[in-house]
């Protein structure tokens, strides 16, 4: 009796229960010309759809920020979050100043796995650089989802990423397509503008 394994492992319900975050340029815009800590820039920015998507995701997964910022600690990286107001949202923020290792050495994350008391299977990486983020989870065991806002063509022999993404907004159907996580999506309230237009 033969066994189909690719229908089996679609059969299996995984549990996800944490999405970590790479920081610039998956959840705040890096601006090359700034120089020094982000919270202390002149000027910060969300990525796009980042505030809407985190605020869901928090209410179903415990979401953690993981960086390889050489110039801030998880102090200076929550004074950056505050500044474009997605702080809140995180339960924890993880950076080589409190692990003592950086992305993408197998040790980095495990250490994070240790710190949530989760296994990798429960577990999803979110992040834009190849290598640091996706290859780094992968080594590890985790899911990843590759967030390819750039378009970059990948020029691998073997794609490490479970998943390609070109928005944030792609995040909840990703989960509740490959994972059967159900989530609530809330309308966006509607503008008084819009309001009085439906009076006239």
């Amino acid at each position: 009796m033969s066994i189909d394994l690719s229908q089996a492992l679609k059969n299996i319900k995984f549990e996800i229960r944490s999405l970590l975050f790479d920081w610039g340029n998956t959840v705040m815009k890096v601006f090359p010309d700034q120089q020094g800590p982000m919270a202390k820039w002149n000027h910060v920015e969300a990525i796009e759809g980042a505030g809407h998507v985190l605020s869901l995701l928090s209410e179903k997964f415990t979401l953690t920020l993981v960086s390889n910022a050489v110039n801030s600690n998880c102090e200076l990286v929550r004074q950056a979050l505050e500044r474009v107001n997605l702080n809140g949202f995180f339960a924890n923020v993880f950076t080589p100043h409190e692990l003592h290792s950086s992305k993408p050495s197998p040790s980095y994350f495990n250490q994070i796995l240790i710190q949530l008391k989760l296994e990798p299977e429960n577990v999803v990486m979110v992040g834009d650089d190849y290598e640091y983020d996706i290859i780094g989870a992968k080594q590890v065991g985790l899911w990843t989802i590759w967030f390819n806002n750039q378009h970059i063509a990948l020029n691998a022999r073997y794609p490490y990423h479970d998943f390609e993404i070109s928005s944030l907004e792609k995040i909840p159907s990703v989960l509740e397509h490959h994972f059967k996580t159900k989530l609530s999506f809330s309308k966006p309230e509607k503008s008084i503008f819009d309001k009085l237009r439906r009076l006239r």
